[in-house]
């Protein structure tokens, strides 16, 4: 994501300054707002009306995996109970079959008895109704498995009497699943909208009386804004021409991209005079130029106590604020499971958005079309489970900057987690309406999802071969379009996109790669 700083160059007030006396205004220009082009040309959009986002009642001691996708972070890191019925499970014959389909059913049950690193874990997926799909289910890891003969030739019979319960499974099974609710679990599954972390299954009884749903999060309180610019300390002349001719420097680099050039300029001209808020400002934009947010969020502070009134201050001190926030739990998580942070998964629960979040209504108050400004408010509500509030921000988001793609994914993919299809493909066909052809390939994924959805598959095959087109290495549209090809029968189309799948090094779809791999294996056992 860019950011620029559009910074006027400041021509000297005749006034002269002199060091000390009483305040004076603040004649020194903020900058220019970061606003979407097509609001002067009249863009206009049909959204469909935001949705009341709530839950049905519960059987009481119990959740559903639906209420799980949509509304999990409360619960993360708990032992729950999930009430629903096996959709997919994971088939490790299938799944070596698919790497080699010449061999027999007798040929790979032998290959796995002899080396089990062949198979990954077990697990399975859980959804509120037979039919539900695969994308609508959770996941349900570290599933139990039987030892292999090696290891019941070497375990003792204390070991083996040790070793869990498998589970019998099949699919359309209506089970109570007991697990710890989470993102990441001790065998390395991971999922950034929550997994079960599976310890224990029995068959699910008959249902209880159904308790009402949890009410709405409680409404934030209001945040005052100021809207008028606090006087200002008065500054000499020949203080204020050498701070905004350093500015000036810095303000070219910035504008060239030379951050490394950009940032001591404009150190430079806060030291000279503490008060040149600009200069605050284009060192924080710099900073965030290079993803430097704690450094960003520093230096944009200053601006904001000189000028609480300028909405750019306010949008990037939320920015800056949110994304050091991100940073640092990353970072901490990180360290805990020794990894890459761009490794790990976050529990967006854990954040701490309070501050960003009154910086962002400052900001949005102050100057309504800050796009940028209700991009990340919806994404605080959406980390802070307020789906409500993340979805009329995301919508604003649209309206005030119409060719803004990641407006239209974010408020699709909350309507697609809380089954609201009709609205999430009137959302992405919206985007395909205004967003630039080539920025739409997630735009066009997302009307095949919608349609895979209603089980249009003539028109869901269209539109992710539309996403395709866009972008050739999409392997998420690849992924889809197979399962509607296999549901078919197409098995030669189904075929040639699943491979493309299984060979693809996108770690975004790690999680479907199991179930690429079974298919393959299907596809290979009706060829024998």
């Amino acid at each position: 994501m860019k950011y620029a700083a559009v910074v006027a160059i400041v021509a000297l007030s005749p006034l002269a300054f002199a060091g000390g006396g009483k305040p004076e205004a603040d004649d020194l220009p903020g900058p220019q707002p970061e606003v979407a082009a097509e609001l002067s040309k009249g863009a206009k959009l049909e959204l469909p009306a935001i949705p009341g986002f709530e839950l049905p009642a519960m059987e009481p001691g119990f959740h559903t995996p639906r209420e799980l996708r949509v509304h999990g972070k409360p619960v993360l890191g708990t032992e729950i109970k999930v009430k629903g019925y096996i959709t997919w499970i994971y088939d490790c014959a299938a799944q070596v079959a698919s790497a080699n389909p010449q061999a027999t059913r007798a040929q790979i049950q032998v290959a796995i008895a002899s080396d089990p690193t062949l198979c990954e874990r077990p697990k399975f997926y859980l959804g509120d109704a037979k039919a539900t799909s695969r994308d609508a289910s959770i996941w349900v890891v570290d599933v139990p498995r039987p030892p292999t003969k090696q290891e019941r030739d070497r375990l003792s019979k204390d070991e083996l009497k040790a070793w869990p319960a498998v589970p019998r499974l099949a699919v359309g099974d209506r089970v109570v699943v007991t697990g710890t609710w989470g993102i990441q679990s001790p065998h390395n599954e991971h999922n950034t909208e929550g997994l079960l972390i599976y310890r224990g299954l029995a068959p699910a009884g008959p249902a209880s009386a159904a308790v009402p749903p949890q009410p709405p999060p409680p409404i934030d309180p209001e945040v005052a804004v100021v809207t008028r610019p606090p006087p200002r300390k008065p500054v000499a002349d020949k203080t204020r021409v050498s701070s905004i001719s350093h500015l000036t420097t810095c303000t070219k680099a910035f504008a060239a991209r030379q951050y490394d050039a950009a940032i001591p300029e404009c150190e430079t001209a806060t030291k000279i005079w503490d008060g040149n808020h600009l200069a605050w400002y284009t060192w924080a934009s710099s900073h965030m130029a290079r993803g430097e947010w704690p450094q960003a969020r520093d230096a944009v502070e200053h601006a904001v106590k000189l000028r609480p009134d300028q909405g750019m201050y306010q949008l990037y001190h939320g920015i800056s604020l949110y994304e050091a926030e991100l940073q640092q739990a990353r970072e901490d998580q990180a360290r805990k499971e020794n990894r890459k942070p761009a490794e790990v998964a976050i529990n967006p629960a854990l954040l701490k958005l309070d501050a960003a979040r009154e910086a962002l209504v400052r900001a949005a108050k102050l100057a309504p079309e800050l796009w940028r400004a209700h991009y990340y408010l919806g994404r605080v509500y959406r980390d802070r489970d307020d789906a409500r509030h993340a979805a009329e921000q995301f919508e604003q988001t649209i309206r005030t900057h119409p060719s803004y793609r990641f407006g239209y994914v974010a408020l699709i993919e909350l309507y697609r987690r809380w089954d609201y299809v009709d609205q999430a493909l009137a959302v992405a066909l919206a985007g395909t309406a205004n967003v630039p052809a080539a920025e739409a390939s997630e735009l066009w994924f997302e009307v095949g999802m919608a349609y895979d959805a209603r089980h249009a598959d003539d028109k869901a095959i269209e539109a992710f071969g539309k996403a395709i087109a866009a972008s050739p290495g999409d392997a998420g549209s690849k992924f889809q379009r197979g399962q509607i090809y296999f549901r078919k029968g197409d098995f030669a189309a189904a075929r040639a996109d699943l491979e493309a799948v299984v060979a693809s090094s996108d770690p975004r779809i790690a999680g479907t790669k199991p179930v690429a791999r079974q298919l393959l294996g299907q596809i290979a056992g009706k060829k024998r």
